[in-house]
């Protein structure tokens, strides 16, 4: 008996419905293997308790990787989100810069912070730089 793992219908010509085969089997995909395989095996020559252990813990495996793949996810995103108002907080300071480029470093204010290509970009004058260039924070001082 020949199992087919597919996904949802989509949509044929003329209004016909079609189902594309998987590029890759998940965790519902995995149980279903297993269950078709327990229904349909020989009752006279059960399956091997090692092998069925081996593929309870293979599930289990596949289980801890999808969660943590999840968390990961979350963790990336909240990352990328503190970063960005990480840059932010630089508006207004007084910042030191030393150039990737070798070129002598500089002073100046940041005035604006912008991100391109997930990287936080801060104009410094009228330069721009990036947050790994700059080697000293000031707090602007108050005018007298």
């Amino acid at each position: 008996m020949a199992l087919e793992i597919v996904d949802v219908p989509v949509s044929g010509v003329n209004g016909t419905t079609k189902r594309a085969t998987k590029t890759e089997l998940g965790k519902d995909d995995f149980l279903l293997l297993l269950t078709k395989q327990l229904q349909n095996q020989d009752p006279l020559e059960p399956q091997d308790n090692l092998q069925f252990i081996s593929q309870m813990a293979s599930f289990s495996t596949l289980e801890q990787m999808t969660n943590m793949t999840s968390t990961l996810e979350k963790f990336l995103a909240s990352t990328q989100t503190s970063y960005k108002v990480e840059a932010m907080s630089y508006l207004g300071m007084k910042v030191t810069v030393q150039p990737t480029g070798g070129s002598d470093s500089f002073e100046g204010t940041v005035k604006a912070v912008k991100f391109a290509d997930g990287e936080a970009i801060l104009t410094v004058g009228d330069k721009e730089v990036t947050l790994g260039e700059i080697t000293r924070v000031e707090y602007p001082q108050p005018a007298a």
